[in-house]
């Protein structure tokens, strides 16, 4: 095998998807301990990377001003001499990209139909591993394995600067919470928003947090969707809760979480935080599968429906955007996932 010296990979999805190839990152510096690593995102995704020890640089796709810069882009790609390039996207813009940067051997995964001799005039190797049969760790890891590396069990990580964790620790200050006091975190929302659960149903689980000792921290994004439902859920609870809803960035929430007792929520970028940051997780699963998404690694617990629609897939039942195997959930079925998680952080 080769000891490969300019490694380039390419994640080009949303948040939670680049968080979850950071296995592919530790295991391939495990393999080439001297590379010089640059991972190629989206514009937006760069704090989930740019901060890891092991990335050399965080190079992010221009998506404005036309053909011009992304020639520019494309040429600079070029003069950069990858000699690896591990495409992890499995869309056509990241494997043209794996191309155009120059590397002699370049990997990405397979079509699952038509498609594969296409495929070839972009990669060198071909992952032939099912996206949807087994968790999205492992199938990013097949490409590592297509490699002839034997990666073993990989945990997320995340990493950010001392001065986001200055900033989290002032907010959770001016909010009234002391250092030494144990709290949750609890993330309600999510981008997508068929995902979430019922607003007073999230309120009986903070109530239930906050009669366990436990300070309770409320997340979410700055979007107006996001915060209206936080605010649904704050005026259905009765107990004291600080929000931060709206408030941190990538850095700054991992932060918080990363000081938590234990996470609450929904499949989302801030789950997947909680496992890269070793919080322990219940994570409420709907529409998407916990066989692929769930938070990876030991100490977390998903709750969900045992029903035969789901994993759908779908935006919702019949295009409602609202999922019943969400929102039929009680509390009652979530509460022993929770007392678990928290006997087991004593």
């Amino acid at each position: 095998m080769s000891g490969y010296q300019n490694v380039l990979i390419i994640k080009l999805r949303h948040l939670g998807d680049v968080l979850t190839t950071t296995p592919v990152l530790t295991g391939a510096r495990s393999a080439w301990p001297e590379a010089r690593i640059s991972y190629l995102v989206n514009p937006g995704a760069e704090d989930l990377v740019r901060h890891h020890p092991e990335v050399s640089e965080v190079l992010t796709v221009p998506r404005r001003g036309g053909l011009v810069p992304q020639a520019a882009f494309v040429q600079n790609l070029r003069r950069r001499g990858f000699d690896l390039a591990i495409e992890l996207s499995g869309g056509d813009r990241g494997a043209f990209l794996a191309w155009a940067s120059g590397a002699g051997r370049r990997v990405g995964y397979a079509p699952a139909g038509k498609g594969r001799l296409s495929r070839r005039l972009f990669f060198t190797d071909l992952v032939t591993s099912v996206v949807d049969s087994k968790h999205t760790v492992e199938y990013h890891l097949d490409a590592l394995r297509a490699l002839g590396l034997d990666p073993g069990f990989q945990p997320l990580s995340l990493y950010w600067p001392g001065e986001a964790s200055e900033r989290a620790g002032t907010l959770l200050a001016e909010a009234g919470l002391s250092p030494d006091t144990p709290y949750a975190v609890v993330h309600p929302t999510s981008r997508w928003m068929f995902k979430t659960w019922r607003p007073e149903a999230n309120a009986r689980i903070i109530e239930h947090l906050d009669r366990s000792g436990l300070a309770v921290v409320v997340t979410s994004a700055p979007e107006r969707v996001e915060l209206d439902y936080v605010r649904r859920v704050l005026d259905s609870c009765d107990a004291s809760v600080i929000d931060l809803s709206g408030r941190l960035g990538l850095c700054e929430l991992a932060a918080v979480i990363g000081g938590a007792r234990m996470f609450f929520g929904v499949d989302s970028l801030p789950m997947h935080m909680a496992a890269a940051v070793g919080t322990p997780a219940v994570a409420l699963f709907g529409p998407s599968g916990e066989h692929m998404w769930a938070p990876w690694g030991p100490g977390h617990r998903v709750v969900s429906k045992d029903w035969d629609c789901r994993p759908c897939g779908r935006d919702g039942c019949d295009g409602s955007k609202v999922s019943r195997c969400l929102v039929e959930l009680e509390p009652g079925e979530v509460l022993p996932a929770i007392e678990a998680v928290l006997e087991a952080a004593k």
